[in-house]
C-alpha cells in the first residue's frame, strides 16, 4: 500500500512548511549580514522604537482582519508555525552557546555571519520578528472571541508577547554607564564601556568609602613558572595569628601576624600608616626536617611584597588580601534641589529619578585605602513593561494549572460516582 505524500505548499501547511519558512528567514538573514553587515536593533531609541513597535501592533492586527477567515490564518496561529519559529530561535541560541560573543578584530567567516555578536545581527532581528508575528496571531486566536476558559492561556501568552516585544524594542533605551566617585567631590559625569562620557540629571559625592577585607592566605608559588602550585588540596590556606598547618608537603607555623604593618631593620611591626600592609613571621619545615623561617608581606601599592624561598623551585608567600564587604556613603543631588544620603552596597540598588545606582568596585590597587568608588547606574525605561510581561506569565500559568487540577478532580468525582 502506498502511503499519500501532501506536496509542498499545498493547503493546509504543516511542519515541513514552517521549518523551511524559519530557517529560510535565517538564511536570507545571514546573507544580509555577509553582504550588507549588521543592522543593530539595539540602536533603535525612543521614539523611533515606540514608532516602529506601534506600526508593528498595527500590522499583526490589519494582517489579523484580512486573513482571519483565510487557512493561512489558521496556520500562523497553529502549534507547526510556533515550533518552526522556536527552532529558527533555538538555532541561533545553539550557536551563541558555542561562539564567544565578544569583539573580534580578525575578519572570517564568523564575524562575517555575525557569530559572534548574535543578539545584534539581522537573523536574530528577522527570526525574533517572525516569532512575535506567530505568537501574536496565537493571542488573537484565541482573544476572539473571548471566552472564560481561554483566559489563561491569552495571559500567559500575551504576557510573553509583552515581555519579548518590550525587552527588544527597550534594549536601545538601556543605558549601563559608570561613575568614578573621589572622597569629597560631587561628580556628575559617567562614561559607557566605550570611554564615552555622558551628563546625567542627578550627581553624587562620595563621603566616605569603607571596605572590610579577609585575612591574606598562605600559598606556594613555583618558581619557575610563577603560577600557583596546586599539587594537593587545599592550595592555599587563610592566615591566623599562632596558626599551624599542613600545605603541601610542608608544615608551617606563624609565629607572628600583623593586619597592618611596616618593616624596620630585620623585622616587621604592627602599625597605622598610609599603605600598612600585612606581614606574618612564619617557620617552615620540610619533609626532611629542615626549619625555614622568615617574614613574609603581600605589599602595598607604596610598600614591596616579600616571600619566603623555599628551595629553587618552590617560595611561600602571602596572597592580596579579598574583599570580604565595601560600600559607600554617598549624598545624590537631584536638580529639583533635593539631597539624599545613602549608603550603596554590592548587589543592592538605590533608585533615584528612574536611574537605579549600585556599588561596583574601588581602586583595588590601593586597597584598603582606596578613596576612589565605582559605582554604575542603569536607566532601562522599558522594564516595567518586561515585569509585566512576566507577572502576566506567572498568573496565566498558575490559573492553567489550577483549571486543570479542577477538570481532573471533577472527571475523578463523576468516574466514582458511575
Amino acid at each position: 500500500m502506498t502511503k499519500n505524500t501532501k506536496p509542498l505548499w499545498q493547503s493546509p501547511w504543516g511542519y515541513s512548511e514552517s521549518f523551511l519558512l524559519a530557517f529560510g528567514l535565517l538564511l536570507i538573514g545571514f546573507a544580509l549580514e555577509f553582504t550588507v553587515g549588521s543592522a543593530s536593533f539595539g540602536s533603535i531609541v525612543f521614539p523611533q522604537n515606540l514608532i516602529l513597535g506601534s506600526v508593528y501592533i498595527l500590522l499583526i492586527a490589519l494582517v489579523y482582519v484580512l486573513i482571519r477567515k483565510k487557512p493561512i490564518f489558521k496556520f500562523l496561529s497553529g502549534i507547526p508555525a510556533s515550533i518552526g519559529a522556536i527552532a529558527g530561535l533555538s538555532v541561533l541560541v545553539v550557536i551563541m552557546g558555542i561562539t564567544p560573543q565578544i569583539p573580534m578584530e580578525n575578519k572570517g567567516i564568523v564575524t562575517s555571519l555575525g557569530f559572534n555578536r548574535l543578539t545584534t545581527s539581522i537573523p536574530f532581528l528577522l527570526i525574533n520578528f517572525y516569532l512575535l508575528f506567530i505568537l501574536g496571531m496565537v493571542v488573537v486566536r484565541k482573544l476572539f472571541p473571548l471566552k472564560w476558559k481561554n483566559w489563561g492561556f491569552v495571559c500567559s501568552h500575551l504576557g510573553l508577547w509583552i515581555t519579548v516585544f518590550a525587552a527588544g524594542l527597550g534594549s536601545g533605551d538601556l543605558q549601563r554607564l559608570r561613575m568614578d566617585l573621589i572622597e569629597n567631590q560631587i561628580e556628575g559625569r559617567a562614561y559607557d564601556d566605550k570611554g564615552n562620557y555622558f551628563e546625567l540629571p542627578l550627581a553624587i559625592k562620595l563621603n566616605d568609602f569603607k571596605i572590610e577585607e579577609f585575612h591574606p592566605k598562605l600559598a606556594v608559588i613555583d618558581n619557575t613558572t610563577g603560577i600557583l602550585y596546586e599539587a594537593t588540596k587545599p592550595s592555599m590556606i587563610m592566615i591566623e595569628n599562632k596558626l599551624a598547618c599542613q600545605l603541601h608537603d610542608w608544615e608551617i607555623k606563624v609565629d607572628e601576624f600583623f593586619v597592618t604593618s611596616g618593616r624596620a631593620g630585620d623585622r616587621y611591626y604592627s602599625m597605622v600608616d598610609l599603605g600598612a600592609a600585612p606581614a606574618a613571621k612564619v617557620r617552615l619545615i620540610t619533609p626532611a626536617k629542615d626549619t625555614l623561617a622568615g617574614w613574609i608581606s603581600c605589599g602595598s601599592f607604596n610598600r614591596p611584597h616579600e616571600s619566603l624561598k623555599i628551595d629553587e623551585r618552590f617560595s611561600l608567600l602571602m596572597t592580596v588580601p579579598e574583599p570580604k564587604k565595601f560600600s559607600s556613603e554617598v549624598s545624590i543631588y537631584t536638580p529639583d534641589g533635593q539631597k539624599q544620603e545613602q549608603t550603596l552596597e554590592v548587589n543592592k540598588s538605590f533608585n533615584v529619578n528612574g536611574w537605579k545606582i549600585y556599588q561596583l568596585s574601588y581602586d583595588e590597587k590601593m586597597g584598603i585605602y582606596s578613596t576612589k568608588s565605582i559605582v554604575e547606574v542603569v536607566k532601562d525605561p522599558w522594564q516595567v513593561f518586561v515585569y509585566l510581561g512576566v507577572f502576566m506569565m506567572m498568573i496565566g500559568s498558575i490559573y492553567i494549572f489550577w483549571r486543570g487540577n479542577k477538570a481532573k478532580n471533577e472527571e475523578t468525582i463523576r468516574g466514582v460516582s458511575n
